[in-house]
């Protein structure tokens, strides 16, 4: 089993987790920390290295919402010395894909899905379906 950490502003993780469990059921070996207005980075970063360690006795994949923000930031200097997968972007779709199919693929496989696949998740829905 892959273990999953999420690591977001707000409480987009937090309820990134809970709306999947309620279209896949519960979501097992799976946490999320949230990063609040007026907390410091600091803070952020303790917790981050803390639930890695924690979480890093099986595989792991760590996903943060948005490319440099102080989630990333604290994910990326959490890597050093520890070896898990970290994957920025996250949307609801990935997600629940990943949730479901992380048992059946191995940490690349689950890493060229999220990245083929999150090109699929996002659609202009008014080009798909324009006539002309």
């Amino acid at each position: 089993m892959i273990n999953i950490l999420l690591v977001t502003h707000g409480d987009f993780g937090k309820e990134l987790l809970k709306s999947s469990e309620l279209i896949i059921g519960k979501i097992e070996d799976a946490e999320s920390i949230s990063f609040h207005h007026g907390e410091s980075f600091e803070e952020l970063l303790s917790q981050v290295e803390t639930t890695v360690d924690k979480l890093s006795k099986g595989d792991l994949i760590v996903f943060t919402d948005m490319y440099g923000g102080s989630p990333y930031n604290a994910v990326v200097r959490t890597m050093k010395n520890r070896n898990f997968y970290h994957i920025t972007g996250i949307n609801f779709p990935l997600f629940i894909d990943i949730a479901v199919s992380r048992d059946s693929y191995t940490m690349e496989e689950v890493a060229e899905k999220i990245i083929k696949n999150g090109k699929k998740s996002i659609v202009f829905v008014n080009e798909k379906f324009s006539t002309d």
